[in-house]
Order: C-alpha cells, then structure tokens, then sequence
C-alpha cells in the first residue's frame, strides 16, 4: 500500500504499480472538481479499480441528478421537480400548493434546504438563483426596488453574474429543486449499506424545524428501526449499483421514501451502531442477519475492495 496526492501533477504516474485506488472524497474544499476529472479517467481509461467507482459517486452531492436517477430506477422519492428555465419555473409555482421543500443540488447537513411557505417566497426563491450564483441557499431574500437596482448594477458592472472568491464550494445558478414537504416525519431513518451489510439509526429533528440532518439527535435503537427502510436501501444500493449507499429515509403516506442517497458519510456515526444486518439474498425477500458488535466501516469498505481486487487479480 502507498499513499499519493491526488493534487500532484504526476498522480497517473504514481499508480503505475498500483492494483487499485481508494479514496474518499467529500463535496467541500474542491474535492469534488478533482474527483470528477481524475476518478473516470483511472477507472475507464487506466482501467484501475476504484473505490468509489464511478456508478458509486458519479452522482454524489448532486440531488439534480439523483432525481433522474430514481425515476429511472424506480426508487420511491417524495415527488420532485427539477427546472433549467426560470418562466417555466414561476409558471408552475402559481399552481402550486404550499408548503414546498427547495433545495440546491449541493449541501450536507440540512445545508440549502428551506421550507418555502408561500407563494411569495418561491418567486424570490426562483429569481435569486436565476439571477445570482449562489454558495449558500437561505430563506429568499425580500430585495425591493433597492435589492433590485443593486442585483442589476452587479450584473451591468460585473458581467451577467456577480464575482465570487473561490471556497471550495462550486457555485449554484440555472436551476430550480423542488420537492414536496412530507408532514408528520418527526425524524428520518438513515440506512448505511456497504456490501452486504446495513446499518441503521433514527435522526430526530432538529428542534422547531423540519429537517433531521445534521441533529445530532440520533436513536441507535436497532429494534425501532423499521425494516421497510433496510430493505429499501438494500434495494436503492443495488439498482445504482453503488459499493456503499446511505439514504435518507422518509414516510410518504405511510410508505417509507428515500429522500437523497450518499456514497460517504460520518464514519463515527456508523462505528457507534451496536451491531449491523446483512443481508443474505434479494432486497425484497431476503434474510436479514443481525450481527452484534461496532464495526468502522472504512473496515468494511477495504474488506470488500481487497476481495474485489483479490478476485480480479486471479
């Protein structure tokens, strides 16, 4: 084993004598720029396994493209709507009823997620990231004449969209997320698989808000964990043909959702399970195997990578 620099100007070079390449990278501090030019090109064109591989990430940090994803796959979401065309969007907002879920395609943590509670605010929501680039979604700014007259002289004097210092965050701008606000879900279900294991706890709401991500308030109560949304995970793993999967599990009239899907998450979160299912046959009809003991699933993701590249190497 040997570590290299995925910033080096020679990293090609340096996994000439390399059977295989991990790395976990992370939507924030320009990973994702780096991962989407590097990743295909060891995995397609070196034809070097990958963990992640490009079905596993290709997508993450994306909820743009996991729309598309589900649809395709049949994955049951809360329904969701994607807009590139800023008249279309306010066309449709006016037949809307409210409370709406918006959100950027980017962000972690409940991070640009908001509840748009009127009318009002969703036209200011679809005009501020049409009109601007957008690093941080909040609620929609109320701008009046003088936000008005300051937002076009940025655009007269500064191109068509305004300046931005580089953060490591990509910018947002030319879309529109929507999603319909599902009530009464007091906290979601989020369901790690990686290989043939899933583990599982419960993320209570943040206080006097809607959103469970980034609570804190986790349950690692395996017995409340309802198995509806191990086996949706399972499910949502296999069609995307992703090497580890975390979803986001809502209940959509009593019939459990995903409502996005990540290939990383917090390691500690997953080690602090008491114990872990696998799964022995189909998603859908298969034994679920309890399996008691904390496991790191960086330990588990190397176990199923050597095993690949064991088998490859025959």
């Amino acid at each position: 084993m040997k570590i290299v620099d995925v910033r080096s100007p020679s990293i090609l070079d340096e996994l000439d004598d390399c059977d295989g390449f991990m790395w976990r990278w992370a939507h924030f501090g320009g990973m994702g720029r780096i991962a989407h030019r590097l990743l295909p090109v060891i995995e397609r064109e070196v034809a070097i396994p990958t963990y992640p591989d490009q079905a596993t990430c290709w997508h993450y940090d994306d909820k743009a493209a996991q729309a598309l994803l589900f649809k395709v796959h049949e994955i049951p979401t809360p329904r969701t709507w994607v807009f590139y065309d800023r008249a279309t969007a306010l066309s449709w907002l006016s037949e809307q009823q409210f409370p709406l879920v918006m959100k950027l395609a980017t962000g972690a943590g409940s991070e640009n997620v908001v509840l748009l509670k009127s009318l009002d605010e969703a036209l200011r929501a679809v005009l501020h990231i049409f009109e601007n680039y957008v690093l941080k979604l909040k609620q929609p700014p109320k701008l009046g004449w003088v936000g008005r007259v300051k937002a076009l002289g940025r655009q007269v004097f500064l191109g068509r969209k305004p300046l931005w210092r580089d953060t490591g965050y990509e910018p947002q701008a030319g879309y529109a997320y929507f999603q319909e606000f599902l009530p009464d879900n007091e906290f979601d279900t989020r369901i790690t698989i990686i290989g043939n294991r899933a583990f599982g706890f419960r993320r209570w709401n943040k206080v006097g808000d809607f959103r469970a991500s980034g609570s804190g308030r986790i349950d690692y109560d395996a017995s409340r964990i309802d198995e509806r949304f191990i086996r949706l995970a399972f499910l949502t793993a296999q069609r995307l043909r992703m090497q580890s999967c975390a979803i986001d599990g809502l209940l959509r009239e009593n019939q459990p959702v995903v409502g996005e899907v990540s290939y990383t998450f917090m390691a500690r979160a997953i080690y602090d399970c008491p114990g872990h299912w696998e799964l022995v046959g189909e998603p859908e009809s298969g034994n679920l195997l309890w399996k008691e003991g904390h496991m790191w699933p960086e330990e588990a993701q190397i176990k199923d990578f050597v095993v690949r590249l064991r088998g490859e190497n025959k």
